[in-house]
């Protein structure tokens, strides 16, 4: 047991079969995403949220090394960061979270160089289990209000090569 879990982790607890006790119990994991591993960079919990089998297609990634990737990247450009999960709704395989993201923008993101500034936005993750684990994952915000909040006012994407 690491030292971020304890015997009332959700990741220490068996998989419940009752239906209101499940989607609780994602939650609860999907939670330590935003508030340990994005928050506080505890990277070795990824192994215990994240399928092998994990994907994230939106950037490309898999598996739980996928996760670990992105999040240092992430804290890279936001090194201060700090995900408050807001709401979350749970049905079936799937939960879908609401989080409030504050941060100083201290390193370049999505073709966004490093303003300097600090600010909050909002986001939306939504993760799909297979078990006790997550296997797909997506991540929504809106870039131009981002953009906006960290004094950006073009992004610098590279050209699409066209035949």
């Amino acid at each position: 047991m690491s030292a971020t879990q304890s015997a009332a982790s959700p990741l220490a607890a068996a998989l419940p079969t009752d239906p209101a006790a499940l989607a609780t119990y994602r939650k609860q994991k999907i939670a330590l995403l935003f508030e340990q591993i994005i928050t506080h960079g505890d990277l070795d919990l990824a192994d215990e949220l994240f399928h092998e089998d994990f994907t994230w297609p939106q950037f490309g990634l898999h598996g739980p090394e996928g996760v670990r990737t992105w999040v240092r990247a992430f804290r890279t450009a936001f090194p201060d960061m700090v995900d408050t999960v807001v709401e979350q709704w749970a049905e079936g395989d799937t939960v879908i979270t609401r989080v409030e993201c504050t941060a100083t923008q201290l390193g370049p993101f999505r073709g966004l160089p490093p303003s300097g500034r600090k600010a909050t936005f909002g986001a939306l993750g939504i993760d799909r289990f297979r078990g006790d684990k997550v296997i797909e994952r997506s991540a929504h915000f809106d870039l131009a209000d981002l953009m906006r909040k960290y004094g950006h006012t073009q992004l610098n994407v590279p050209p699409v090569d066209r035949p």
